[in-house]
Parts: C-alpha cells; structure tokens; sequence
C-alpha cells in the first residue's frame, strides 16, 4: 500500500476525530468561562471538519479531480463553512469595547467591519474564480463602469469611508476619548465606515467622517479634565480670606476628585478668582450649577462684597482723621442674636454679660441644600446652633457607607469636639435644605466653660450623649438609655 496513501487514512480516520474531540472540549470549558472563541470553536468543529473530510477523500483516497460538479460542489461548502467560522472567530478575537476580555484585541469598529468584508470578499472571489472557473473580466469592466457612475452618486459616502479610514490612520482621538471640535464637545462612543457616534450630556449624535477630517479636534483624553468658574469680590477682601472659601466649595460632590482657587485677574473695582476643578467632564453640567448656586450661599456666609456699584456714605475716622467708606444698609443682628441665645435652654445658666459677650463673636451662616457644614476627619470651627432649615449628621462605616447619626432641627447644637483643640469631628454635618445656623468660636464657648460650672455640666452631658450616638452609628454594642420626649424623639441638652 502507498506509504501516502496510508498517511492520509491515518489523518482522516484518526487525525481528523482528535482533533474534532480537541475543539469541542475547548469550546466547553470555553463556554464554562462565556468566552465568544467558544463560538468560532465550535462553528470550526461542526461546520468546517465534516465538508473539509468529504473533500479530503474524494481527493485523496477516491481520486475524483477537481472539476467534477460534486467536487466543486462541496469544496464550495467547505468555503462557505469557512465564511461563518471566520467571521466567528474575527468577532471573538477582535473587539470594539473598552475593556476587552483575555485574549481579544481592542480595534476601532470601522477596521472591524472592514476584516469581515476582506473575509467575504476574498473567499467568495476564491469560490467564483478558482472553483467555478466564471471568468470576471467581462463582468469587471462592466463593474467598473458602474463604479464610476455609483462613485459620483455617492461621492459624500465614499468620502466619509476614506476620511474614516484616514482619521484611523491618524489616530486623532480613540473610543472613550473625550473630544471637542467646532464648538461641540462629547465623549466618543463609537466609529463607523460613514460616522463617529458622540454622546453628551443628554443627548447623542453623528458626525460624518468627512466632516470631522477637516474639523481642528481637541482631545481630553478619556480620563478626568480641568473645569472652572470665575467669580469676582471687591477688594475690601482678602485673597487670603476668599481663597480658602472657594476651595471648600467642591467639600462634599463626590463628582469632583479635587479643586483649587486662585487669582486670575485685578480689575479696576474687583478681583476676580478662578475655582479649577477637575471631574469627568459629562457631570459638569449638574456640578457646576452647584457650584454656582453654592458660591451664593459662600458670600452671604463669609459676609464677602460684590463688586458691582453701590450707594455709600462716608463718615471721618475719629483717630486718622481721614473719611473712611460704610454701606448705607448696615445689617445689625447683633440685638437679634443676644435675644436669640437667651431663649435657648442650654444658654440659661449664664449670665446676661456673658451671653452678650458670646453674641459680639458669633456670627450667622448660611449653607444652601446640600452642602457640608462641618466634614468628618477635620477640625470644628466652632459651635453650631441650627437658628433655620434642618440638617442632617452622618458618617462613613468601615464599608464606607452613610450611617446616620442624627436630624439636625431647629436650635439644636453640634459642632462640639471645637472645645477640645486639636481634635476632629467625628460626623459630617450637611443642610437638608437651605440652612442658617449661628456659629460660635472655639474660644469664647471655653471660656464659658471654665466660668460657669453648670454650663460646662451641661455642655459636657450633651458631648458624652452624641458620643453615644456615634457609637451606635458606627455599630459598637452597648446600653444607651436616652430620654426621650412624649414624641418618642430624643430630648436635647437643656431643652
């Protein structure tokens, strides 16, 4: 027996069942890890081996050349086989996603469309040409001509495939880049043979390949960018004071990953400073109408001066001589405040000197709806009195998750550890609406303290009772017996 012929019923009755048994337990344990080569595996197995056999013996160990019409026949079906199977495996190999899983390779969508295109076109030229013997050039010059007359009817779709193709070339942005061109900005979704698909802040839209080639494109990248907004304050205040300020604007939206305020400019009536902030730039939007409508509630609560004109009067300064500026309207609440305090129960154990003394430092603040008034991990400027709106305090568990700790209402009192120096809050305070509270210096509260032993007890009970209520936010067993009023609510301090 021929040593050839034998090699080829080895291979076809042994080889080709191997190797059959080979892909299908790789698309099984493929299939176990929902991998797409499993697929092209078993398309591979079922598909392309059992027409590829059929040819092999009518071939090899039946001799039936290869023009005989059953020959051409199940050659052409071993072809197409190899059709499904390829664009199979092209679609599990390559991909267009972001995150491609092992074994895949990252391609823009418009080279993936066109390897399947190539797979189609050769094989099926194969197929005509080599199997079937149909001469094409008769058929290609008529087909040229028609490409001529297509090409000029279609001569902006055939310009957006060749700008698509250039603009892969080029690589000017990829998938996921975040882009600006010809005033518009989005995040690039994807790239096709005619357009890229760009998604911004509430909406989607194409763009034509040809369009894009000739726009001057910017690219962010894919990660986080630098935002700002500008705002200007007389320069009666003090970079030293406004700077600060506008740096804790960003406290507390999770969306910004840092910020930094500095001067920009020095006009003729003002100074204008300019908040950076850097952020995926599709949160902007909603980030920077809070930012805006913060920076309100930042210059009503640092009492800072809008530069634009107002009506002044001026009066002699008595030790220099020389006219000095005051508003026309000066808001006098000092009065108000003194009142306030000597209603609140906590206040009742000092002395009418004391609580005017205590007034003259405090001062009013005013926080819009969510923002932070005091932050966990930092020092307490002072102590708080809830005099409008309501809050809410909380904390992050070892899982990071908020744990609540206690509703701030009207007249209730946070912001303790401020008598304890250098030592920090354990909550974080925010406004569940728009807020104002009454906040008192660290060292006017101590010295209180230190004056009036029954303030100092009453000031102290309150500590150790929020000290209980974080440790139960924080999940730490114990006995907390809290008197509660007829409401079943927990009864403040002095109230």
């Amino acid at each position: 027996m021929d040593k050839s012929f034998l090699g080829w019923i080895l291979l076809l009755g042994l080889g080709f069942p191997l190797f059959g048994i080979l892909l299908g337990e790789a698309a099984s344990r493929l299939e176990r890890q929902q991998h797409p080569l499993a697929v092209a595996l078993r398309q591979i197995r079922e598909y392309v081996l059992p027409p590829l056999a059929v040819i092999l013996v009518m071939r090899q160990l039946l001799s039936v050349a290869g023009k005989d019409s059953w020959a051409r026949f199940v050659e052409t079906l071993t072809w197409v086989a190899v059709i499904v199977a390829g664009i199979s495996l092209i679609n599990a190999l390559l991909t267009t996603k972001k995150e491609p899983i092992k074994w895949q390779i990252h391609v823009p969508s418009l080279f993936f469309q066109v390897a399947r295109g190539v797979v189609i076109f050769a094989i099926g030229y194969h197929i005509i040409n080599g199997i079937w013997n149909i001469n094409l050039t008769g058929l290609g010059s008529a087909v040229g001509i028609a490409s001529a007359v297509i090409a000029l009817a279609l001569q902006d779709t055939l310009s957006n495939l060749v700008s698509g193709l250039l603009l892969l070339f080029a690589k000017p942005f990829r998938t996921g880049d975040w882009i600006e061109f010809d005033g518009k900005q989005g995040r690039v979704l994807e790239q096709n043979w005619w357009s890229v698909t760009i998604a911004a802040p509430g909406r989607k839209f194409n763009v034509p390949n040809g369009v894009l080639s000739k726009a001057s494109i910017i690219n962010y990248g894919q990660g986080a960018m630098w935002k700002n907004i500008s705002a200007s304050f007389s320069y009666d205040d003090s970079p030293n004071e406004v700077i600060p300020a506008l740096n804790s604007l960003v406290e507390g939206i999770d969306a910004i990953e840092e910020g930094l305020a500095q001067v920009s400019s020095y006009g003729d009536s003002s100074i204008t400073y300019d908040l950076y902030y850097k952020l995926l730039p599709e949160n902007n939007f909603g980030v920077s109408a809070t930012l805006k409508s913060r920076l309100y509630y930042l210059t009503k609560r640092y009492g800072f001066t809008a530069p634009y004109p107002i009506a002044v009067q001026y009066e002699v300064d008595a030790k220099l001589g020389i006219p000095s500026r005051i508003p026309q309207v000066v808001e006098n609440r000092l009065q108000e405040l003194v009142t306030y305090l000597r209603s609140l129960p906590y206040f009742l154990t000092l002395n009418d000197n004391q609580i005017e003394k205590l007034s003259e430092r405090a001062r009013f603040k005013a926080y819009g709806q969510g923002e932070l008034i005091i932050q966990e991990g930092k020092e307490d400027e002072g102590l708080y009195i809830i005099f409008k709106g309501a809050g809410q305090a909380y904390l992050k568990d070892q899982q990071g998750n908020r744990q609540i700790v206690d509703e701030l209402e009207l007249n209730e009192v946070f912001g303790e550890m401020a008598i304890f120096p250098g030592e920090v809050s354990p909550v974080t305070a925010i406004a569940n609406e728009d807020v104002e509270v009454v906040v008192i210096p660290a060292k006017d509260i101590i010295e209180a303290i230190e004056s009036n032993n029954k303030f100092a007890s009453e000031i102290l009970q309150y500590i150790e009772e929020r000290k209980k209520m974080v440790r139960l936010a924080k999940g730490i067993k114990e006995d907390v017996n809290l008197p509660n009023n007829k409401n079943g609510r927990r009864v403040q301090v002095g109230r």
